[in-house]
């Protein structure tokens, strides 16, 4: 699987950010920040994100930031 966003791998599940938000305990606009780099998740965050969304943790694009 080439890179991806957490945002693409969102959308390509197929979920809004209020049903994200909703499993992982944090509102849809914790979400959008993660998504738009204002804020970024936990280590632990963003591995829930990752069995969510179905795809392994290399496969994920990640800010310079946090990379």
């Amino acid at each position: 699987m080439k890179k991806i966003s957490i945002k693409g791998a969102r959308i390509e599940k197929g979920m809004t950010q209020k049903e994200v938000g909703n499993v992982m305990g944090v509102t849809p606009e914790t979400i959008s920040n993660w998504e738009r780099n204002i804020t970024s998740p936990s280590a632990i965050q963003l591995m829930r994100l990752c069995e969510i969304y179905g795809v392994e943790l290399a496969d994920i694009f990640l800010d310079k930031e946090l990379a």
